[in-house]
């Protein structure tokens, strides 16, 4: 019985975090446009610069 309730409450929390992990998506989606980023340029003519990219 001492192992009986955790086993039970372990099993219930899988299943409920199977059914939350349904329901999320990841990156983009088909025709969303990613934000600006920056990044700092380490190579070329821009070397050392932040540079946005869209």
């Amino acid at each position: 019985m001492k192992t009986l309730v955790p086993t039970i409450a372990i099993v219930a929390l899988s299943f409920s975090a199977v059914a939350v992990a349904a329901d999320l998506k990841s990156g983009l989606q088909v025709g969303e446009s990613a934000g600006f980023f920056l990044v700092k340029d380490a190579t070329g003519p821009n070397a050392g610069k932040s540079l946005c990219y869209r």
